[in-house]
């Protein structure tokens, strides 16, 4: 299982919940996802065995919400 990490613009309720209607769509391709809304970059974990970090960025645009994969070394 590998953890896909992005920044986001999710600072508050209302895009938390935007957020994860966007991501219901990949629902069964991810084990769980988690937001820090008190860090800087609002970062969004997912857990995954398959997700590819450009289908989340396009299912939370299409949301408006904005996110930014962070490159694991």
């Amino acid at each position: 299982m590998k953890s896909l990490c992005f920044r986001t613009n999710i600072d508050c309720p209302f895009r938390l919940q935007k957020a994860a209607c966007g991501l219901e769509c990949l629902r069964g391709r991810y084990c769980q996802f988690s937001v820090d809304l008190m860090t800087k970059h609002h970062l969004l974990t997912i857990k995954s065995h398959e997700l590819k970090p450009e289908e989340v960025v396009e299912v939370l645009k299409r949301e408006g919400i904005w996110c930014e994969e962070l490159k694991q070394p």
